[in-house]
């Protein structure tokens, strides 16, 4: 009879649990990913005008241009700084979502060690019984050996 462990559905349903919250770290990694994609972009592309303007200003240019200018800018830095805000926010969700990752894996890893062990012992108890019936033909045996005359 093979080996049949009772918990197989709650084993089951653990790996289930740590698939999910694998792929909900898998989807905030990538949005993390994302916004500091977005940061560094809004950071070079702010620092690229920035040098831009300069070289405006070295040339000349008008009041009202400088001013449009330094509007852009401050929009620019108010996305800057939603994307950041954005990031921070993310990235506490990441390590929240990686301590529940953790938590789900280690439930599962309960299970499995579980399961492990009650096979060990399975196959242990099998082998002892197989061995055990060994003996005893052995014994037969040679009790009808001893027993002739």
């Amino acid at each position: 009879m093979p080996f049949r462990f009772p918990l197989q559905a709650v084993l089951s349903c653990r790996e289930s649990f740590e698939r999910r919250e694998r792929q909900r770290l898998q989807i905030i990694s990538r949005e993390v990913n994302k916004a500091q994609l977005q940061v560094e972009r809004g950071k070079n592309e702010r620092a690229n005008l920035l040098s831009h303007l300069q070289r405006k200003l070295r040339q000349g240019l008008t009041a009202a241009e400088m001013q449009f200018d330094l509007a852009c800018d401050r929009a620019r830095v108010r996305r800057i700084a939603a994307w950041h805000e954005r990031l921070t926010k993310l990235k506490e969700l990441q390590s929240r979502q990686i301590e529940i990752y953790r938590h789900t894996q280690q439930q599962r890893k309960i299970m499995e060690d579980l399961r492990d062990r009650q096979r060990h012992a399975y196959h242990l108890a099998q082998d002892r019984r197989a061995q055990q019936q060994m003996d005893d033909r052995y014994l037969i045996t040679r009790a009808g050996h001893f027993s002739r005359p």
